[in-house]
């Protein structure tokens, strides 16, 4: 697989006249099939009953200002798939991502998907939550 992402990433030179792409060898291992889902806030207040993980990509000073109780503060600029907030948690785990209103948390999911990690977006974020009665801590 590293040779397929070089091959992409040279393949986007200034001089590169197209990008071509390099099979995977017959012994190498198959990818698995990356998730990436959404969720309204519905959906998540029933996961987060089942003991689901929560990550909040939003600043310092909207996670002081209330977030949803359980949920991990991973801040968008600081995320990667092994940041120390996802310390233990299997990359086939469902991973739920909010932000205020699901663009952050869209983006996010996004990339945590690409990176190999089942990610679901919650649709409607933080003020979805409130919104709808649910408690921020």
């Amino acid at each position: 697989m590293s040779a397929l992402l070089l091959t992409l990433v040279l393949a986007c030179g200034a001089d590169a006249p197209e990008a071509t792409v390099t099979p995977q060898s017959q012994e190498a291992e198959p990818t698995a099939l990356v998730k990436r889902e959404d969720v309204d806030v519905d959906g998540l207040a029933a996961a987060l009953e089942q003991g689901a993980i929560l990550i909040d990509v939003r600043t310092q000073a909207e996670w002081d200002g209330g977030h949803v109780p359980g949920a991990r503060h991973l801040p968008l600029d600081e995320l990667r798939p092994d940041h120390p907030a996802l310390d233990g948690v299997a990359f086939e785990t469902p991973v739920y991502v909010i932000c205020a209103s699901g663009g952050r948390s869209s983006r996010a999911a996004d990339s945590l998907a690409g990176a190999g990690r089942h990610a679901i977006n919650v649709k409607g974020g933080t003020n979805g939550w409130v919104a709808s009665g649910r408690p921020v801590q």
